[in-house]
C-alpha cells in the first residue's frame, strides 16, 4: 500500500470527524491511532473545531505534513459512531486500503432522516412548553412553531445564510408567532411558548463540548466553541427582543 494513499484516507476521516461534531481530543487521538496502526512514526496532531494539522515520518524516513479545514456542520452521532468503529478497525490493522475507501464512501452516502428530525422539532417544542408551565393550547402553538422552524431553518441553510443571522431570524419567527397567538387570545402563557421553543435553538452541545475541551486542557478549541455558543445565545436574545419590542405595543 502506498503511504500517501493511506494518509489521504486518514485525513478524510479526520475531516469527517470534525464535520460531524466530534470532540477535539477524539479527532487528535483517532488520527494518531490510525497512523500508529500503519506504522508511521514521530506523529504529531493539532486540531481545533474547524482545522487540523498532521505531521509524521513515512516508512522511508521522509517527513510528511498535511492540514485540512472542515467547516463544522450538524452533529451527527450515527456517523461519529461509524467513524469511531472504522478508526478502531484501522488501528487494529483489520482493513485493507480498498476496504477503508469503501467504508468511507458508505458513511458519506448516508443521509439524515429528515422526517425524524421534523418530528423531533415538533415534539421537543411541545414538551419543553409543557415543562415550562404551558397548557394544551400553548403546546399546540409550540408544536406549530417547531414545524415552522424546521422548514425555515432548512431553507436558510440551503441559502447559505450565516449561522448567527439564521439564529436571529429563527428567533424572530418563533417570537412573532407566540406574541400573535396571545394577542388573538388563543394562549395565555406566552412565556412558556417562547421559552419552550427557544430550547430548540439553545446551543447545548456546543456548550458541553467547550467545557469538555477546556477541562481536558484544549483551551484554544474550548474557548472558540464557548464563544460560538455565547454568540448563538446572544442571537436568540436579539431576535426575540426585536419582535417583542415591535409587536408588544401593536
Amino acid at each position: 500500500m502506498n503511504d500517501l494513499d493511506i494518509l489521504q484516507q486518514i485525513n478524510k476521516i479526520g475531516q469527517l470527524l470534525l464535520k460531524h461534531g466530534a470532540e477535539i481530543y477524539r479527532v487528535e487521538e483517532s488520527l494518531k491511532r490510525m497512523c500508529e496502526g500503519f506504522g508511521f512514526t514521530d506523529i504529531e496532531v493539532f486540531a481545533i473545531p474547524s482545522y487540523f494539522t498532521l505531521s509524521l515520518t513515512l516508512h522511508d524516513g521522509t517527513p510528511y505534513q498535511s492540514s485540512r479545514r472542515s467547516r463544522s456542520n450538524h452533529t451527527h452521532l450515527d456517523h461519529l459512531y461509524e467513524l469511531n468503529c472504522l478508526v478502531r478497525q484501522i488501528s487494529n490493522q483489520e482493513l485493507s486500503l480498498d476496504e477503508i475507501k469503501n467504508q468511507i464512501e458508505i458513511i458519506e452516502s448516508e443521509r439524515l432522516n429528515y422526517r425524524l428530525i421534523l418530528i423531533g422539532y415538533i415534539v421537543s417544542a411541545a414538551m419543553f412548553c409543557a415543562f415550562f408551565g404551558g397548557h394544551i393550547n400553548e403546546m399546540i402553538v409550540s408544536a406549530f412553531i417547531g414545524f415552522i422552524l424546521y422548514y425555515f431553518i432548512y431553507l436558510l441553510e440551503k441559502l447559505d445564510v450565516n449561522g448567527i443571522v439564521r439564529t436571529i431570524l429563527a428567533s424572530m419567527v418563533l417570537a412573532s408567532i407566540a406574541i400573535i397567538a396571545q394577542k388573538i387570545n388563543f394562549i395565555t402563557n406566552q412565556q412558556a411558548v417562547i421559552t419552550g421553543t427557544l430550547m430548540i435553538l439553545v446551543p447545548g452541545i456546543a456548550i458541553t463540548n467547550s467545557l469538555r475541551d477546556i477541562i481536558g486542557g484544549d483551551f484554544v478549541s474550548g474557548l472558540s466553541r464557548m464563544i460560538e455558543a455565547i454568540l448563538i445565545a446572544a442571537s436568540i436574545a436579539i431576535g426575540v427582543g426585536i419582535m417583542m419590542m415591535v409587536l408588544q405595543g401593536v
